[in-house]
């Protein structure tokens, strides 16, 4: 039996993944997203951006006139670069942690601390309020600060999924005869702990992947991104300013394009949506491969 749900969301993300790589020397992909601030309709009458979806812009442009199919094709390499990014540090911390829990106790009370001190409020509101700390907010290494504040805010709830997991493989009746062989701790962490927990890790790890790009498009709504920068105003005062080309900036300011430059905020949702039911499908795909693994070596049909 084809595992559709892996091979289907393979294909979708590979080819997300090379549209990103392959962007800059696609013929209809302006890699200088150069900026048209004046255009003319039909009858020669002079119209600013945004520009809606045309024949010159696809996709229609944003309101520097950049045209959108453009900037979502090079933002992509940007986009999965952090939730790689985000993803790669949180599972260096969380499998470490995860697995220390299970053998010892203080760091057990570590993980539980980290999970209550991280469990009261929702993700995006944790962040909302770190980025706003002075030294965060004003850092040269903001982007930096960005994904590993991300990171760890659910390094806890990712330990914990690999601590019960190899709590459960414990108790059952194969790692009991490791025991009973006089296994060393070591030994029983590699060849009965180890092989069961490898499949979680690949699972979550691409199902964080979509929790993570949907939490960085949920902190676009509120105009937080992963990098920005500073600009003087008239009243000698300075403003932010994004400086990011990632998918979730299209999402800024959606209340407003929604009802009148649509295609902007519908641009971006469609790309991440798009990306997310890959990524589901990935995850799902693995999950089915792995326990079909698992019951054909302990003789279970199928």
């Amino acid at each position: 039996m084809k595992n559709w749900s892996l091979l289907i969301g393979s294909i979708l993300f590979s080819m997300i993944i090379f549209l990103g790589l392959a962007a800059p020397h696609l013929p209809f992909v302006d890699s200088k997203l150069t900026q048209h601030l004046l255009s003319q309709d039909d009858n020669g009458r002079p119209i600013v951006p945004a520009f809606a979806p045309s024949e010159d812009f696809p996709l229609g442009s944003n309101y520097q006139g950049v045209d959108l199919l453009s900037l979502l094709l090079m933002g992509t390499n940007e986009t999965l670069i952090i939730i790689f990014s985000i993803a790669i540090l949180r599972y260096a911390l969380a499998i470490p942690l995860g697995i220390g829990a299970y053998y010892f106790q203080l760091i057990r009370a570590i993980l539980s601390g980290w999970n209550q001190l991280f469990s009261y409020l929702p993700p995006i509101f944790f962040v909302g309020m770190m980025v706003g700390i002075p030294f965060i907010m004003f850092s040269k290494f903001h982007a930096l600060w960005m994904i590993f504040l991300i990171a760890i805010i659910e390094v806890g709830r990712v330990a914990d999924i690999f601590l019960k997991n190899m709590e459960s493989t414990s108790e059952k009746p194969f790692v009991e005869s490791g025991i009973v062989a006089g296994c060393t701790r070591m030994t029983m962490f590699r060849k009965y702990l180890w092989p069961h927990l490898q499949p979680h890790i690949f699972t979550n790890f691409f199902n964080d992947l979509g929790r993570i790009l949907f939490l960085i498009a949920q902190l676009g709504v509120f105009s937080i991104f992963i990098s920005h920068e500073f600009i003087t105003n008239l009243d000698r005062g300075y403003d932010t300013v994004n400086s990011s080309i990632a998918w979730p900036t299209h999402l800024a300011s959606i209340i407003r394009n929604i009802w009148g430059q649509s295609w902007i905020p519908i641009s971006g949702i469609t790309i991440i949506t798009i990306t997310l039911f890959s990524l589901h499908l990935i995850a799902n795909g693995l999950e089915r491969y792995f326990q079909r693994k698992t019951n054909k070596s302990e003789g279970v049909g199928i």
